[in-house]
């Protein structure tokens, strides 16, 4: 599977010198745009057609964001965003302003968020430093239920998928289990276990019919994992994955992580450089293609239409495969 760099074959600069944190897609308008939240506290939209900014940034955010994601309601394109100032907020991407009051209970940075659809309603999963994962109704800015999770350290990261037509939410923690919840219930459904150490991330597609979830951890594996019934399907070798993003193209499940690249001559990471690979979910590739670039990736996201949106130091690129 090989990749072209889009927008004139080079990284587009979104923030000037700001590092990119977090990127996601949505429609706005009839046309495909990236949203990414930045380091200096500012949400930014791109068309994903030109690589130009659509409308002023959003602000808001006293601190960095850090989590990002988007979704529809009441026919609108939202996004939600989770800062560094331990609030995650809702703006209405159309009207470029913030819907309804800041989801302010977490005591430490929100450190992921993710969307889904709960009886008919769309919510939203934040992750914290402060050792919970909380459910919010995106129409009214209100906590639902309690928190899921309850940990005794920060919450990494946080994905959604559905599970026999019913939304869960998958977390990782710094010093725990990485849990599948149910949503309509806040229930606990089982734990996803065998790596050693830290998961670094975890995102969700679909292989062959089956809701699976993809996990990258210290141990310096990529491990993929029926949500099912929490085995796993398979795992592979790879340099500490630092981000993880999973979805379709063409129809086939992919993976893509970054990771550190290591040093030929030293047992340690080389800082100043990162290795970003596609890896095809179906044929269990133990090495899927590299995608060449200065990327040095923050975050990553597969588009509903399978281009691929590298967020940078350097700010954000769009690749499309061929």
């Amino acid at each position: 599977m090989q990749w072209r760099t889009d927008w004139d074959s080079k990284i587009e600069s979104v923030s000037g010198n700001c590092s990119v944190n977090a990127v996601a897609s949505t429609v706005l308008d009839g046309r495909e745009v990236a949203v990414v939240g930045n380091e200096d506290a500012t949400v930014l939209m791109l068309d994903m057609a030109t690589g130009l900014p659509v409308g002023e940034p959003l602000t808001g955010h006293e601190e960095s964001v850090l989590g990002l994601a988007t979704a529809v309601l009441d026919g609108r394109a939202v996004a939600v965003t989770g800062s560094g100032d331990g609030t995650a907020r809702v703006w209405d991407l159309g009207a470029r302003e913030q819907i309804g009051q800041m989801l302010e209970l977490h005591r430490g940075p929100v450190n992921a968020v993710a969307t889904t659809v709960l009886n008919g309603r769309p919510v939203v999963v934040t992750a914290s430093d402060d050792g919970t994962a909380r459910l919010w109704d995106l129409a009214t800015c209100e906590q639902i239920g309690d928190h899921l999770v309850s940990a005794h350290s920060d919450v990494w990261a946080v994905a959604t998928a559905m599970l026999g037509g019913r939304p869960i939410a998958i977390t990782s923690e710094a010093e725990g289990p990485v849990q599948i919840i149910d949503l309509a219930t806040g229930r606990p459904l089982g734990e996803l276990t065998g790596h050693d150490g830290l998961v670094q991330d975890v995102a969700t597609t679909v292989l062959d019919g089956r809701p699976i979830a993809v996990t990258g951890g210290a141990d310096d594996t990529m491990r993929v994992w029926d949500l099912a019934t929490c085995e796993q399907l398979y795992s592979r070798p790879t340099t500490e994955p630092l981000t993880i993003a999973a979805g379709l193209v063409n129809g086939h499940p992919v993976a893509v992580t970054s990771a550190q690249t290591v040093l030929a001559d030293e047992p340690r990471y080389d800082l100043a450089g990162q290795m970003l690979r596609v890896w095809d979910l179906t044929g269990r590739e133990p090495a899927g293609q590299v995608v060449d670039g200065p990327w040095f990736s923050e975050a990553q996201t597969l588009t509903p239409r399978g281009r691929l949106l590298v967020a940078s130091r350097a700010g954000l690129a769009a690749l499309t495969h061929h």
